[in-house]
């Protein structure tokens, strides 16, 4: 039985040219997750990296906190479908001579 990646047609692995890893993916997210304006301790959070310095001792988001910031960072990526979508749909009118 092949892999996701194998159904999804994308490579894999460092050794493979233009292959992914695991961390592409999660770099692309904390990055998206910049761009969309979710506080740094909330990325840590939801991608599992723990707190560091005088954050373990002062920074204590709730549940509720979280649950916010996955809800801003899914409009942001909607929006950037969005985007795409019109972008794409804009690029393929046909041009008036």
């Amino acid at each position: 039985m092949s892999n996701w990646y194998e159904k999804a047609g994308i490579l894999q692995g460092q050794d493979e040219p233009e292959g992914i890893i695991f961390h592409d993916i999660r770099r692309t997210v904390k990055t998206n997750m910049l761009s969309a304006g979710i506080d740094k301790v909330y990325r840590d959070m939801i991608l599992g990296h723990s707190l560091r310095g005088m954050d373990v001792h002062y920074m204590s988001p709730s549940e509720d906190d979280l649950h916010r910031a996955m809800a801003r960072y899914t409009e942001w990526l909607d929006s950037q479908l969005i985007l795409q979508s019109v972008d794409h749909s804009v690029d393929q009118k046909p041009k008036k001579g």
